[in-house]
């Protein structure tokens, strides 16, 4: 199974995720001229849209170019302890240590990405109607 990963992608893929992530932050704090007059909460929106951009980029990377990645996911699930809530995604080991590292790190963009999309269309409907 690791020949038919090819592992300079996916270390691509992050490095260009991590990329423009932080370039999307950067810039954020340049044109919304954070740096001159900062705002806790302009900034933390900026980070929280830089993190869906660098867990998207590098989700839809995996779904191109490593789509066998998705094979080593067993389960999804949500639990609730209390006020807390947690999602729970069980992966399978696939024997190999690179492709054990690789499969946490697309199950945490994937995670990200998809906890992130309501909120980032809600975000987008108040800029837009607000």
């Amino acid at each position: 199974m690791s020949k038919k990963l090819n592992f300079q992608k996916l270390n691509r893929g992050w490095f260009i995720a991590l990329g423009l992530g932080f370039l999307s932050f950067s810039s954020g704090l340049i044109t919304w001229k954070q740096f001159s007059n900062p705002e806790f909460v302009t900034i933390v929106i900026m980070f929280a849209v830089s993190a869906i951009i660098f867990s998207a980029t590098f989700f839809f990377w995996c779904l191109i170019f490593s789509p066998k990645l998705g094979r080593f996911i067993e389960s999804d699930d949500t639990e609730i302890e209390g006020p807390t809530v947690k999602m729970v995604t069980k992966v399978s080991k696939s024997g190999d240590a690179d492709i054990d590292h690789w499969v946490k790190r697309y199950v945490f963009a994937r995670n990200m990405f998809g906890l992130s999309v309501i909120p980032l269309l809600i975000l987008g409907g108040l800029f837009v109607f607000g």
